[in-house]
């Protein structure tokens, strides 16, 4: 948390081409019963917000697409009822083609991996 309306998220490593379902407890808005997703970007789909009732975190389920190699930092906006907003920055390190399978943290599953052109194509014939 940095002060009461920006949250920053660190998802570690992350693999290129590929999109992940990321599910997060934000400890936000304790007295609001619904928050709307504004998106700013077209690589984060917000798919759920819910307040699980304790009234201390919401839990948020969102879909990242890894699109760059490299230092990722994104954000998208959570607002309330009453029009606050709050800021949620996600930051995370995407590994380029063949330099490793990251291990994902807990709440992060792949859920689609987008092939190489030469995955596809091989000069291999076979054995006859």
């Amino acid at each position: 948390m940095k002060g009461d309306s920006i949250a920053n998220v660190h998802l570690g490593f992350l693999q290129h081409r590929h999109k992940y379902e990321i599910q997060l407890n934000i400890p936000i808005f304790p007295a609001s019963t619904s928050l709307t997703p504004i998106i700013n970007t077209p690589f984060i789909a917000v798919g759920n917000v819910n307040s699980p009732g304790d009234g201390k975190a919401h839990e948020v389920t969102l879909e990242l697409d890894a699109h760059k190699e490299g230092l990722l930092r994104d954000k998208f906006v959570l607002k309330n009822e009453a029009g606050e907003e709050f800021v949620i920055v996600i930051h995370a390190r995407v590994l380029g083609s063949h330099k490793g399978t990251p291990m994902l943290k807990e709440g992060i599953r792949c859920i689609y991996h987008e092939k190489d052109e030469e995955e596809d194509h091989s000069d291999w014939q076979g054995f006859d």
